[in-house]
C-alpha cells in the first residue's frame, strides 16, 4: 500500500494532460504528429482525444485536433479568482494609456512567467511578437524586465533553481548570458526597485519592470512591466521617466491588494 507521502497519479489522466500540453505548445496536430511525441499508440491517442472532445476540451477539424472552447470559461474563472489580476485591471490600462507602450501583468509559475493581462497603448510596437507569446509560459526569465524584477526578489536558491532549469540562452547581442553578471544586475534591480531590459529579449524593444509584493510578507506576487520602442524611449526618458511610472503602478497595485485583503 502506498504511503501518504508518495506521489500517486492516474496514468490515463497523465497521458491526456500530455496530449493537451502538446496541442497548447504546437497548435493543431494530427494523430500521427501526436504519436511521434507520445508513448501511446495511435488508437489510444484517438480514444483520449475522443473523450476530451466529448467534454469540449478538444475540437476536431478534419484530421487535425486543437484545444477546445471549454478552456475559455475555465481560464476566465481561474484568472478572475486571482487577487493580483483583479486588483490590477484598471491600473494596467491606465499605465498603457499614459506610456503608450505594451503593459504586461505577470506572475511566476513553475519557474516560468505566466501572463495574466496584456494591454496595448497607442504607441505599442511589434504587437505580433507579444500576441505570439500569450498562449505560452515564458522561459526567458533572465532577459525580460518583468522576469528580472521577479528574480531580483526571490531567494538566492530559488534564483539558481530557475537558472539551472532554463539556462541563460542568448536572445540578442545584448542578452546577459553570464550568471555572475546577471546576479549583480539583479542586486541592482532589487536595490532600486525596478529592472531594465535594454533590447535583451527583442531588438528594438526596451522595457521596465517592477515587482508587486505582498504587504505583510514581502513575498513577490508578480510584476508589472512596460515594453516600448528603443528608438523613442532613450536616455532619461527610459531610465527615469518610465521607471517612475512603472514603480508607481506597482505600488498602487500593492495598495489595492492590501485593501482587498483587509476587507475580505
Amino acid at each position: 500500500m502506498a504511503h501518504d507521502t508518495e506521489k500517486r497519479t492516474i496514468q490515463s489522466i497523465d497521458r491526456g494532460c500530455e496530449l493537451l500540453d502538446h496541442l497548447r505548445r504546437n497548435g493543431p496536430s494530427t494523430i500521427s504528429e501526436l504519436e511521434s511525441e507520445s508513448e501511446l499508440s495511435a488508437g489510444s491517442i484517438h480514444t483520449h482525444l475522443s473523450t476530451l472532445k466529448d467534454h469540449g476540451f478538444v475540437e476536431q477539424d478534419g484530421s487535425q485536433y486543437q484545444l477546445g472552447a471549454m478552456f475559455i470559461p475555465f481560464g476566465v474563472r481561474v484568472r478572475n479568482r486571482s487577487i493580483l489580476y483583479s486588483a490590477s485591471k484598471l491600473i494596467v490600462h491606465q499605465l498603457a494609456n499614459n506610456t503608450g507602450g505594451c503593459v504586461h501583468l505577470m506572475t511566476e509559475y513553475d519557474n516560468r512567467l505566466l501572463i495574466l493581462e496584456e494591454v496595448y497603448g497607442e504607441d505599442a510596437v511589434d504587437k505580433e511578437f507579444h500576441i505570439d507569446k500569450r498562449g505560452r509560459l515564458q522561459r526567458h526569465v533572465h532577459c525580460t524586465a518583468g522576469g528580472k524584477a521577479i528574480l531580483a526578489n526571490l531567494s538566492e536558491p530559488a534564483v539558481h533553481a530557475i537558472l539551472d532549469d532554463h539556462g541563460l540562452p542568448s536572445r540578442t547581442s545584448h542578452t546577459i548570458t553570464d550568471r555572475e553578471q546577471l546576479l549583480e544586475e539583479l542586486e541592482t534591480a532589487r536595490d532600486r526597485g525596478y529592472a531594465l531590459n535594454d533590447q535583451e529579449h527583442m531588438p528594438g524593444i526596451r522595457a521596465v519592470g517592477a515587482p508587486i509584493r505582498h504587504d505583510e510578507t514581502g513575498d513577490v506576487l508578480g510584476t508589472v512591466s512596460v515594453s516600448v520602442s528603443a528608438a523613442s524611449w532613450t536616455g532619461e526618458r527610459f531610465r527615469e521617466e518610465l521607471p517612475t511610472a512603472v514603480r508607481k503602478a506597482a505600488n498602487e497595485i500593492e495598495i489595492r491588494i492590501h485593501s482587498r485583503e483587509l476587507n475580505a
